[in-house]
């Protein structure tokens, strides 16, 4: 069932959302569709923005704010939080794009593909 009967078939809603006259903003309910507009703001596709572990809390999240534009959108999947508030849990900030962008572990967090050091002959 589509979202919203009244859309043309061929618009592209990253494109022509216009979160002043709050257009299309019911699309986000959407899960899918949620994620696809995410993809094309993030530069990231729906399979990593799921492999996050975050798309649900952040549809939530999105869900739970009246003003949504594609600039706290893209801070929210980059940062693990809404523009102006703290991350809702260390999980989502150290699931936050920007670490994946620069291929990088967050702070207190592990370096990505690493395993801890072999220190079982340290010591004798």
């Amino acid at each position: 069932m589509p979202v919203s009967d009244d859309r043309p078939a061929d618009y592209d809603l990253a494109e022509r959302w216009d979160p002043v006259a709050n257009r299309y903003v019911d699309a986000l309910a959407d899960l899918d569709e949620f994620l696809r507009v995410c993809a094309e703001l993030t530069g990231f596709d729906v399979p990593e923005l799921r492999s996050t572990g975050m798309a649900d809390e952040h549809h939530r999240t999105t869900l739970a704010h009246r003003v949504r534009d594609g600039h706290a959108l893209v801070h929210l999947w980059y940062v693990g939080a809404w523009p102006g508030e703290a991350p809702s849990s260390a999980r989502a900030r150290d699931q936050g794009l920007v670490w994946r962008t620069f291929r990088a572990a967050p702070p207190r967090a592990a370096a990505p593909d690493t395993a801890a050091p072999d220190t079982a002959g340290e010591g004798s």
